[in-house]
């Protein structure tokens, strides 16, 4: 028996004699004896979520490990059929694109081990708050977009914030183009116009689904769950799409999903315009790119567009939009205007991939 194990049921154990020897105390009148440390037991499998929970700059060190711990936690909670407690009490701040890879976690948690239950603790009330741009409300926006309803619980909110009201998600299994149909009716509700985005979000999704979980990886990581997350935020006056998904990342799989004539193309082409003959292939964020200039996909399905160059071709077009690629340790960013791009690298791997849109609701009114 593995002894991480077999220390949760000694100390299960351990907590159910404690609650009984306290209930005993009390029926005779006594004062609480075991109180502090069935307390102490009880939050063996407590999860604390760090006060900022954010993507948007770069891959934090606190949220790697709060992604760590509470998958590490789950399974010996699951094991051991203890509560997982999920601590939010001291989250401040989060940003969509953390939002995004958050429900993926929880999702892929609740579906791993269907039989664990949560203990949540709601962040701190905020205050009110009159500047322009205010930090979201995050017990607000877990609850506007069902995370707590996710975990087990209706908990309700009464923000009236407007940049809690436009958060939505919805997530898939399949690549089929009716699933982002609920998505597809938000979004033009708000105004925008969904012909020119379609085919860019659609081949992200089925890549997500044909591509991130390949067996044909090789890897040690074990994927309970074979799914993508889609989140719809409004960001200051912006529109910003996220797709999500926990798999192999694009740097694992650019390489075996594709042909080897055609990346070679690639490479050679980026390499002339960068001049880094022996670092380019081998960061995350290079392959990311690589990834975008794919002309053409691997299956003639016709709701899957033309590819990766599709994601580049609506930002081109679009007037102040941005394209954000999150995939392992690297960072692509693509602006339209002038075919301008950046490259970034972290120490830190999110182990999957978030492509994300930014729209400007304006320019893309119909």
């Amino acid at each position: 028996m593995d002894i991480r194990l077999w220390r949760s049921i000694v100390k299960k154990r351990t907590l159910r004699s404690l609650v009984s020897k306290e209930k005993k105390i009390r029926q005779r009148g006594g004062k609480p004896k075991y109180k502090k440390l069935a307390h102490k037991l009880f939050n063996l499998f407590e999860v604390i979520a760090p006060s900022r929970i954010i993507l948007a700059k770069e891959v934090s060190y606190d949220l790697i490990v709060f992604k760590k711990e509470l998958e590490e936690k789950a399974k010996l909670a699951a094991q051991s059929k203890s509560r997982l407690k999920l601590s939010f009490r001291d989250t401040e701040v989060i940003d969509a694109a953390a939002c995004s890879l958050l429900i993926a976690i929880l999702d892929t948690i609740k579906s791993q081990y269907s039989s664990l239950k949560f203990h949540i603790v709601r962040p701190k009330p905020k205050p009110a708050d009159y500047r322009k741009h205010i930090p979201y409300d995050v017990d607000a926006v877990f609850c506007h977009i069902g995370l707590y309803k996710l975990l087990g619980y209706n908990y309700t909110s009464h923000s009236s914030q407007e940049n809690v009201k436009c958060w939505h998600y919805v997530f898939s299994d399949n690549t089929d183009g009716k699933i982002t149909e609920p998505l597809l009716r938000e979004l033009s509700q708000m105004g925008v116009n969904t012909k020119g985005i379609y085919s860019s979000y659609i081949e992200a999704v089925a890549n997500a689904v044909e591509h991130a979980y390949s067996e044909k990886v090789p890897t040690s990581r074990r994927f309970p769950l074979k799914r993508w997350w889609m989140l719809l935020a409004i960001i200051e006056g912006k529109l910003s799409l996220f797709v999500c998904d926990l798999g192999h990342g694009i740097p694992n799989t650019l390489e075996i999903t594709q042909e080897p004539d055609l990346l070679s193309k690639i490479w050679n082409l980026l390499r002339k315009k960068i001049g880094q003959k022996e670092t380019l292939a081998t960061t995350d964020s290079a392959y990311i790119k690589a990834s975008t200039l794919i002309k053409e996909t691997r299956t003639a399905l016709e709701y899957r567009g033309k590819g990766g160059a599709d994601i580049r071709a609506f930002i081109d077009k679009t007037k102040g939009s941005k394209l954000i690629i999150r995939s392992n340790r690297g960072k692509y960013i693509y602006l339209g205007k002038d075919k301008r791009d950046f490259l970034r690298e972290s120490k830190y791997s999110i182990d999957g991939t978030i492509i994300q849109w930014i729209i400007p609701i304006t320019e893309s009114e119909s």
